[in-house]
């Protein structure tokens, strides 16, 4: 992946002017320093990626021409992790390194647990923008959906095939169980783990508990092993 590419949040089609502002105007300018005539790359989050041109360097904005594109097809397998709020620090390690492993879907909900119970708009934001520069960064063209769920408790019967990290001795361990890139849901709970009843709302909602490693992982050591597992 060139060291030149940025996210544009809409359809990318050849001849199209492509207008950068904000932070990926930032980055073109003081951390890329491209001159006009130099050619980038563009990713929407949605399978495209183009090549454009710059035509016209302002003070505050950058306009591109599209030259050429590509449509790169979406996997038909969903491999989702639906992570128990962790503090923020955590969850900001979590994001992006689900984003780099693959994630389609990160689903974020408040365990029983979780010292956090809920992100506000500001918080919600900083993870799109870590998504976005993860994306970027692996080289990736879907950016995964992050979706706000509530407790477990108010969850439906699950229709995909489900996990959850489960230390107890009898639990099978995950790679045993599970063909990689097929398509999962793996739950992750909160520094301080499900609590009983949220194990037995697991179990009822047709989760599977699975252990991970011989060790006790923390919860952003386990999502990381969980989607690698997942993805291969």
């Amino acid at each position: 992946m060139p060291s030149t590419r940025f996210y544009f949040c809409s359809r990318l089609q050849a001849g199209q002017e492509v207008i950068l502002e904000g932070n990926e105007f930032h980055h073109l300018a003081h951390v890329m320093r491209l001159e006009e005539g130099e050619q980038a790359e563009f990713v929407n989050g949605a399978g495209t990626l183009a090549i454009g041109v710059l035509k016209q360097r302002e003070k505050k904005q950058a306009t591109f021409i599209i030259e050429s594109f590509i449509q790169q097809e979406k996997t038909s397998s969903e491999l989702i992790l639906a992570q128990g709020l962790p503090r923020l620090n955590r969850l900001d390690f979590i994001i992006e390194k689900s984003t780099e492993l693959g994630a389609t879907q990160i689903w974020l909900f408040p365990g029983q647990n979780s010292e956090r119970k809920s992100l506000n708009e500001h918080q919600l934001k900083r993870m799109e923008s870590l998504m976005i520069a993860a994306m970027k960064q692996c080289g990736r063209l879907y950016l995964p959906s992050l979706v706000i769920k509530p407790a477990l408790h108010q969850w439906d019967l699950l229709k995909i095939p489900a996990f959850f990290g489960d230390v107890r001795e009898t639990a099978p361990f995950f790679w045993h169980i599970h063909s990689p890139g097929k398509e999962a849901l793996f739950f992750i709970g909160p520094e301080a783990g499900f609590t009983a009843a949220e194990i037995e709302r697991l179990g009822q909602m047709g989760a599977q508990g699975v252990k991970l490693h011989p060790n006790i992982l923390r919860t952003d050591t386990a999502a990381l092993v969980a989607l690698s597992i997942m993805s291969q």
